[in-house]
Protein backbone atom coordinates (compact mmCIF):
# COMPACT_ATOMS: atom_id res chain seq x y z
CA UNK A 1 0.00 0.00 0.00
CA UNK A 2 1.45 3.35 -0.88
CA UNK A 3 1.82 6.44 1.15
CA UNK A 4 -0.58 8.37 -0.54
CA UNK A 5 -3.39 5.31 -0.39
CA UNK A 6 -2.66 5.24 3.68
CA UNK A 7 -3.31 8.82 3.82
CA UNK A 8 -6.59 8.52 1.70
CA UNK A 9 -7.88 5.51 4.22
CA UNK A 10 -6.71 6.75 7.27
CA UNK A 11 -8.71 10.29 7.52
CA UNK A 12 -12.28 7.98 7.69
CA UNK A 13 -10.78 5.54 9.56
CA UNK A 14 -10.05 8.25 12.15
CA UNK A 15 -13.03 9.81 11.28
CA UNK A 16 -15.79 6.59 11.42
CA UNK A 17 -13.63 5.54 14.48
CA UNK A 18 -14.34 9.64 16.25
CA UNK A 19 -18.08 9.37 14.79
CA UNK A 20 -18.75 6.22 16.21
CA UNK A 21 -16.74 7.15 19.59
CA UNK A 22 -18.86 10.10 19.38
CA UNK A 23 -22.78 8.38 18.99
CA UNK A 24 -21.87 6.35 22.64
CA UNK A 25 -23.03 8.92 24.81
CA UNK A 26 -26.38 8.75 22.77
CA UNK A 27 -26.86 4.98 23.51
CA UNK A 28 -25.31 4.94 26.78
CA UNK A 29 -27.75 8.11 28.05
CA UNK A 30 -30.91 6.34 26.27
CA UNK A 31 -29.82 2.53 27.98
CA UNK A 32 -29.57 4.34 31.49
CA UNK A 33 -33.08 6.32 30.49
CA UNK A 34 -35.20 2.86 29.08
CA UNK A 35 -33.62 1.16 32.09
CA UNK A 36 -35.46 4.09 34.59
CA UNK A 37 -38.31 4.14 32.49
CA UNK A 38 -38.89 0.10 32.22
CA UNK A 39 -37.20 -1.14 35.48
CA UNK A 40 -37.49 2.22 37.70
CA UNK A 41 -39.93 5.16 38.66
CA UNK A 42 -39.13 6.29 35.82
CA UNK A 43 -37.29 8.99 33.51
CA UNK A 44 -37.39 10.92 37.05
CA UNK A 45 -35.26 8.21 38.92
CA UNK A 46 -32.27 8.18 36.19
CA UNK A 47 -29.19 10.71 36.61
CA UNK A 48 -26.16 11.14 35.81
CA UNK A 49 -23.46 12.32 38.61
CA UNK A 50 -26.73 13.72 40.14
CA UNK A 51 -28.24 15.42 36.93
CA UNK A 52 -31.39 14.72 35.48
CA UNK A 53 -30.41 12.56 32.68
CA UNK A 54 -32.57 13.95 29.89
CA UNK A 55 -30.52 17.11 30.41
CA UNK A 56 -27.69 15.14 30.15
CA UNK A 57 -28.74 14.03 26.70
CA UNK A 58 -30.22 17.28 25.63
CA UNK A 59 -26.78 19.25 26.79
CA UNK A 60 -24.56 16.30 24.71
CA UNK A 61 -26.85 16.90 21.71
CA UNK A 62 -26.30 20.08 21.30
CA UNK A 63 -22.80 20.31 21.83
CA UNK A 64 -22.57 17.64 19.18
CA UNK A 65 -25.35 19.46 17.21
CA UNK A 66 -23.13 22.49 17.23
CA UNK A 67 -19.98 21.02 16.44
CA UNK A 68 -21.58 19.44 13.03
CA UNK A 69 -22.82 22.71 12.25
CA UNK A 70 -19.07 24.33 12.30
CA UNK A 71 -17.82 21.37 10.04
CA UNK A 72 -20.68 22.09 8.05
CA UNK A 73 -20.04 25.88 8.09
CA UNK A 74 -16.32 24.85 6.94
CA UNK A 75 -17.09 22.59 4.44
CA UNK A 76 -19.51 25.32 3.01
CA UNK A 77 -16.83 28.16 2.80
CA UNK A 78 -14.27 26.13 1.15
CA UNK A 79 -16.99 24.36 -1.55
CA UNK A 80 -17.40 26.61 -5.22
CA UNK A 81 -19.51 29.77 -4.09
CA UNK A 82 -23.03 30.46 -4.50
CA UNK A 83 -26.88 30.41 -3.44
CA UNK A 84 -26.49 27.23 -2.14
CA UNK A 85 -23.01 27.40 -0.24
CA UNK A 86 -24.48 30.90 1.40
CA UNK A 87 -27.83 29.12 2.37
CA UNK A 88 -25.84 26.35 3.63
CA UNK A 89 -23.93 29.03 5.89
CA UNK A 90 -26.91 30.54 6.96
CA UNK A 91 -28.63 27.32 7.49
CA UNK A 92 -25.52 25.81 9.76
CA UNK A 93 -25.98 28.94 11.83
CA UNK A 94 -29.61 28.53 12.75
CA UNK A 95 -29.70 25.03 13.33
CA UNK A 96 -26.51 25.74 16.24
CA UNK A 97 -28.90 28.74 17.31
CA UNK A 98 -31.77 26.18 17.58
CA UNK A 99 -29.08 23.81 19.59
CA UNK A 100 -28.73 26.53 22.18
CA UNK A 101 -32.23 27.72 22.34
CA UNK A 102 -33.06 23.57 23.41
CA UNK A 103 -30.70 24.18 25.99
CA UNK A 104 -32.99 27.44 27.64
CA UNK A 105 -35.82 25.70 26.95
CA UNK A 106 -35.43 23.34 29.96
CA UNK A 107 -35.72 26.18 32.38
CA UNK A 108 -39.26 27.35 30.35
CA UNK A 109 -41.38 24.45 31.76
CA UNK A 110 -40.94 20.48 31.91
CA UNK A 111 -43.14 20.08 28.72
CA UNK A 112 -40.47 22.04 26.70
CA UNK A 113 -38.12 19.86 27.42
CA UNK A 114 -40.22 17.13 25.16
CA UNK A 115 -39.59 20.01 22.55
CA UNK A 116 -36.24 20.77 23.04
CA UNK A 117 -34.94 17.09 22.11
CA UNK A 118 -37.14 17.33 18.93
CA UNK A 119 -35.50 20.60 17.61
CA UNK A 120 -32.50 18.81 18.47
CA UNK A 121 -33.52 15.37 16.08
CA UNK A 122 -35.26 17.70 13.59
CA UNK A 123 -31.78 19.51 13.67
CA UNK A 124 -29.83 16.26 12.95
CA UNK A 125 -31.83 15.17 10.16
CA UNK A 126 -31.59 19.10 8.44
CA UNK A 127 -27.76 19.40 9.07
CA UNK A 128 -27.57 15.74 7.35
CA UNK A 129 -29.86 17.26 4.63
CA UNK A 130 -27.66 19.95 4.08
CA UNK A 131 -24.31 18.18 3.90
CA UNK A 132 -25.77 15.87 1.16
CA UNK A 133 -27.13 18.56 -0.72
CA UNK A 134 -23.80 20.71 -0.40
CA UNK A 135 -21.95 17.45 -0.96
CA UNK A 136 -23.75 16.73 -4.44
CA UNK A 137 -23.09 19.89 -5.51
CA UNK A 138 -19.52 18.80 -5.65
CA UNK A 139 -19.74 15.78 -7.68
CA UNK A 140 -20.04 11.88 -7.09
CA UNK A 141 -20.73 11.22 -3.48
CA UNK A 142 -17.96 9.56 -0.92
CA UNK A 143 -19.66 6.59 -0.49
CA UNK A 144 -17.29 5.20 2.89
CA UNK A 145 -18.05 8.19 4.20
CA UNK A 146 -21.83 8.61 3.62
CA UNK A 147 -22.71 5.29 5.12
CA UNK A 148 -21.00 6.42 7.90
CA UNK A 149 -22.94 9.39 8.34
CA UNK A 150 -25.84 7.69 7.52
CA UNK A 151 -25.17 4.85 10.18
CA UNK A 152 -24.32 7.34 13.19
CA UNK A 153 -27.57 9.91 12.29
CA UNK A 154 -30.00 6.77 12.39
CA UNK A 155 -28.12 6.04 15.68
CA UNK A 156 -28.88 10.09 16.77
CA UNK A 157 -32.02 9.88 15.58
CA UNK A 158 -33.31 6.66 16.92
CA UNK A 159 -32.03 7.37 20.85
CA UNK A 160 -34.19 11.17 20.45
CA UNK A 161 -37.50 9.08 19.32
CA UNK A 162 -36.88 6.74 22.00
CA UNK A 163 -36.61 9.90 24.46
CA UNK A 164 -39.15 11.66 23.21
CA UNK A 165 -41.60 8.68 23.33
CA UNK A 166 -40.26 8.32 27.21
CA UNK A 167 -40.87 11.61 27.53
CA UNK A 168 -44.45 11.51 26.41
CA UNK A 169 -45.58 8.51 28.11
CA UNK A 170 -44.48 9.91 31.39
CA UNK A 171 -46.86 12.99 30.46
CA UNK A 172 -49.55 10.34 30.00
CA UNK A 173 -49.49 8.31 33.49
Amino acid sequence: MSNQDSQSILPYSLTAFLGDLGSLPFTLLGLLMVQGYVAGPGLQSTSVLGLYAPYVFIAYSAVILSFLCGALWAAARVSEPGLLANATVVLSNLLALSAWASLLLNYVAPIMTIFAVTLLLAGFLSLLWAERLLGSQAGEPDRVYWSMRLRITAVVAVWHVVVIYMMIQELNL
